[in-house]
């Protein structure tokens, strides 16, 4: 039995599966990060139509995925002039920060170019 797993543990170990593992979490979340501003621009577009119906779906599961993210900020920036919040910019500053650092740090991977 050790003699079928062997080479393929000795292959595993040289090709440094590890890396390469947290290479993909690394660019997966990097990904999701990108999904997830998708989503929350298209939140804050359709906040801008007041008539707007919020209880249908699938507008119902986007508010409800991305209010969460939302409320963290609430209350840190004030709205301007009553009206205006600066709320989501604030969000997006920081998932594109994340998203920009996670991608920084896999590019300087010389496996990069497999991927």
């Amino acid at each position: 039995m050790l003699t079928v797993v062997a080479p393929f543990a000795a292959a595993s170990k040289s090709y440094g599966t590890t890396s390469n593992t947290l290479l993909l979490l690394t660019r997966a979340v990097a990904s999701f990060i990108k999904l997830y501003l998708l989503l929350l621009f298209l939140r804050v577009l359709l906040s801008w139509f007041p008539s707007f119906n919020w209880e249908r779906q699938p507008w119902l599961s986007l508010r409800q995925m991305t209010d969460p993210y939302l409320n963290l900020f609430r209350g840190l920036v004030p709205p301007l002039l009553g009206t205006i919040d600066f709320t989501p910019l604030l969000g997006f500053f920081i998932l594109q920060f994340l998203s920009g650092t996670l991608e920084a740090n896999t590019a300087d991977d010389e496996s990069a170019e497999y991927w």
